[in-house]
């Protein structure tokens, strides 16, 4: 065999042993995506309707409302800034208003199985002037806890900043974001239907 064959077949099979070696560090996962009963802090909506005391009425628009879906998540370490590092499920419930209105608000509720966690975010912004934001987080998933209702029936929630126009909110299991509490105009907005 000559020198040009040999260094032929030398690269065929260091290709082959290569393509071997990095397919081997594919990782890949299968994320069940968000169960649909955990739609119950945050049941799919066109708009939130509120109440208060005084026959005023606050109407949030729905215009944004995703849920995680099954999918497979595969890494990539040839990737630029790849690491091989295998891929994790991060299921969310997302929801929002559009920006373009006085009141934008915000709404995520997330399951990290591989770090055992369950949070709920919600924001509320008015005219970009006061952001009023709510976090409750649990170490429990439906997975652990064995049931969907990781935060209970129901979640009461107060303001991370001290100087907010909303101050308390109140999340109802199957019936999602029910009152909000504003000291502005010292006030609770009941949710209606």
């Amino acid at each position: 065999m000559d020198l040009k064959k040999k260094f032929l077949l030398s690269l065929v099979v260091f290709g082959i042993i290569s393509s071997v070696f990095f397919s081997s560090c594919k990782k890949k996962v299968d994320c069940s995506g968000l169960p649909e009963q955990m739609e119950g802090y945050f049941p799919s909506v066109s708009e939130l309707k509120f109440s208060n005391g005084k026959g005023d009425t606050l109407i949030l628009p729905v215009d944004y409302y995703s849920r995680s879906v099954p999918r497979t998540l595969t890494n990539n370490p040839l990737s630029v800034g790849g690491t091989g590092a295998k891929p994790f499920c991060y299921e969310t419930i997302e929801a929002w208003s559009s920006m373009s209105i006085p009141v934008y608000w915000s709404f995520k509720l997330t399951v990290s199985e591989d770090s055992k966690t369950t949070e709920i975010d919600f924001t509320i912004t008015e005219d970009f002037i006061s952001t009023n934001s709510f976090n409750k987080a649990v170490n429990e998933t439906p997975s652990t806890l064995g049931d969907y209702k990781v935060f209970g029936d129901t979640l009461n929630l107060s303001v991370l900043q001290p100087a907010a126009r909303f101050t308390e909110v109140q999340i109802i299991f199957d019936k999602g974001l029910v009152k909000l509490r504003d000291v502005v105009n010292n006030c609770y907005w009941t949710r209606f239907w």
